[in-house]
């Protein structure tokens, strides 16, 4: 037999040999193949804008196609990889990731956290409301932190403090600090009113909502109701609750 016939022969034989036991497969060929999700939803959403994927693998991005920020797509079929990542399908050979998108669960159940802290806020800034009420008709007294008699930041202490538990501080600098600075325009209910500049405040007062605040106003006079002026405007709020 002519000698490259016979080491060509060898060759083929040898490389058979090694296709059959798998010694000749390539890596690609041995990964698992992505589980199929049973019960995938029907829809997602992005939470920004999305790259797309021609396979469901970060290797395989779509450059020149992007999904914009809170848009819904159907899914066709949904996997999950070898790195847990789950893959939706969202049109023709084009994949979402999931680390990028909500479902309707989680979309339902965020939905549901935000319910239930946005109540939890409204009932507190109730209860500091009905609380500062209370003390509706006591006297102005200088430097006054007892229902005896309050002054501005004297009274809003004491009223958060028995509503919330909360120390927001004893004087009105040290309150401009107990929560999140905001514009006057922008105050909610139970939210502090302040008079005059950041760090040099002189007086304070509780939003009651629809233009109206609660304070110990100025010797002389008792803790009352009073309606946002031009005349005597706020010059900023903080969001305590």
């Amino acid at each position: 037999m002519n000698n490259n016939v016979k080491k060509s022969l060898i060759s083929f034989t040898a490389a058979a040999a090694m296709a059959v036991t798998g010694l000749g497969l390539s890596n690609a060929s041995s990964a698992k193949a992505a589980t199929t999700v049973q019960n995938a939803p029907s829809v997602v959403r992005t939470k920004n804008n999305s790259a797309l994927f021609s396979t469901p693998s970060s290797d395989s991005k779509i450059s020149n196609r992007i999904l914009g920020t809170n848009t819904s797509w159907r899914v066709a079929k949904a996997v999950v990889d070898d790195n847990g990542t789950t893959w939706y399908l969202v049109g023709n050979n084009e994949w979402l990731s999931g680390a990028d998108v909500t479902t309707a669960s989680q979309a339902t159940t965020e939905a549901a956290a935000t319910t239930t802290t946005t109540s939890t806020t409204q009932a507190t800034a109730a209860n500091v409301i009905s609380t500062a009420k209370k003390y509706l008709g006591t006297p102005y007294v200088w430097g006054g932190k007892t229902p005896s008699g309050f002054d501005c930041s004297g009274f809003t202490s004491y009223v958060y403090n028995e509503a919330t538990g909360k120390n927001i501080g004893s004087y009105t600098v040290a309150q401009e600090s107990a929560g999140t600075q905001e514009a006057v325009s922008q105050a909610s209910a139970g939210d502090l009113l302040f008079w005059g500049g950041k760090g040099s405040s002189y007086h304070v007062a509780i939003y009651l909502g629809n233009n109206q605040y609660i304070a110990a106003p100025q010797p002389g006079e008792s803790v009352k109701i009073s309606s946002i002026s031009s005349y005597f405007m706020p010059s900023f709020a903080v969001k305590v609750l």
